[in-house]
């Protein structure tokens, strides 16, 4: 039982950069760095801390679904053009 202090004061210790790290944040690395480095000081830890979950998380652009609706509408306005283009016998640039 002795030897899990050790282990629980180091996850506690890292707190700030596993809640970055869980938000995808933009400054995990260096909100890692400043933890390793600064994280002993109690006003660093709680700044990294306040950092890590009240500052916005990346966004990825792929991480936002588009609904049916709208790729139903990008495939509507380019059908007629390839539509055209196929029974046309016109090629796209000429």
């Amino acid at each position: 039982m002795v030897e899990l202090v050790p282990l629980g004061l180091s996850l506690f210790y890292l707190i700030p950069f596993m809640a970055a790290a869980a938000r995808n944040h933009d400054a995990t690395v260096p909100i890692l760095l400043v933890n390793l480095l600064l994280g002993w000081t109690v006003v660093a830890w709680f700044g990294l801390l306040a950092v890590a979950l009240l500052t916005p998380a990346q966004s990825h652009p792929a991480a936002r679904r588009r609904t049916s609706e709208e790729i139903g509408h990008r495939s509507r306005k380019a059908m007629p053009r390839i539509l055209h283009e196929t029974f046309s016998g016109e090629v796209a640039g000429e």
